[in-house]
């Protein structure tokens, strides 16, 4: 009998454990990466979350009496719409007692300041920038000047009420309330 007949041309036992070990390597690469990817898509839908409720807030205060607004930051001496002052009490109507200077009906206030959101929920501030409204209404361009008039500019920051679990910047939208002769 020859010695070449029994020769069996296969893999051996070392080779195909080493096949394995390589291929499990391999998917836990691959599962790590999808793993953050998920995160990170996650993080990303959270502050679109965060921005859209943003300019929600925006909006309905661009809606609001304009005289109203510019008399309670710059006459009053104001710099800001809180949500912490714009709570549920324990009856659960609103208790936006600090504002109803601002608006007809608080409770949308309340709900606005703070939305709940897939179970989450947020706290909006509104913060009036009077740095850069002096700074319009004190430029040398008398167009500045005139446009300043008819806009209050604010700054729109959103945070999680709980803070955990939620971006680590908040966002922030910023934009002009306007009156409503140039509306």
């Amino acid at each position: 009998m020859k010695s070449g007949l029994k020769q069996e041309k296969g893999f051996t036992l070392i080779e195909v454990l080493a096949a394995i070990v390589i291929l499990s390597i391999f998917s836990l690469v691959l599962t790590s990466y999808f793993t953050n990817a998920m995160s990170y898509s996650k993080s990303n839908q959270n502050k679109t979350i965060m921005v859209n409720l943003a300019r929600n807030a925006l909006f309905y205060v661009e809606k609001q009496d304009f005289e109203k607004m510019k008399d309670y930051f710059i006459t009053k001496g104001n710099d800001a719409i809180e949500a912490s002052k714009c709570k549920q009490d324990t009856a659960e109507s609103p208790k936006c007692d600090d504002y109803i200077v601002l608006v007809q009906d608080t409770e949308t206030l309340s709900q606005v300041l703070n939305p709940a959101i897939n179970g989450v929920n947020y706290q909006i501030e509104i913060e009036y920038q009077r740095d850069l409204h002096n700074q319009s209404l004190n430029s040398s361009d008398p167009e500045k000047q005139k446009m300043a008039a008819y806009l209050l500019p604010v700054l729109v920051k959103v945070s999680r009420a709980d803070s955990s679990g939620g971006p680590q910047s908040e966002p922030v939208v910023e934009g002009y309330i306007t009156d409503e002769k140039i509306r």
